[in-house]
């Protein structure tokens, strides 16, 4: 239920399930999601399934380019900024 209510971390769970149990073709379907989200975790496993021949080079690529734009959509001049003050300081200033 969590996975389809869009929780990043189910998403990745559910995709390293099904690939240790063998079933490469809904782990991807899982990790591409979750990749897509901005899941590093999920874009390592899907890199992890390429290597060892259980995805396509179009499968990590997609996830890879999927990735990098929700990177891009998160980032922010704030948040580079709250990065750059590290936790301690904000919390003071909260």
């Amino acid at each position: 239920a969590a996975a389809m209510s869009g929780d990043v971390d189910a998403r990745y769970n559910l995709g390293s399930i099904e690939g240790i149990a063998g079933n490469h073709v809904i782990a991807l379907q899982h990790l591409l999601i979750s990749a897509k989200l901005g899941c590093d975790d999920s874009l390592n496993y899907m890199k992890k399934m390429y290597v060892d021949g259980n995805a396509t080079k179009a499968d990590y690529a997609a996830a890879l380019r999927g990735h990098q734009k929700a990177v891009e959509e998160m980032s922010s001049p704030e948040r580079s900024e709250a990065k750059a003050l590290g936790f301690a300081k904000i919390q003071h200033v909260i």
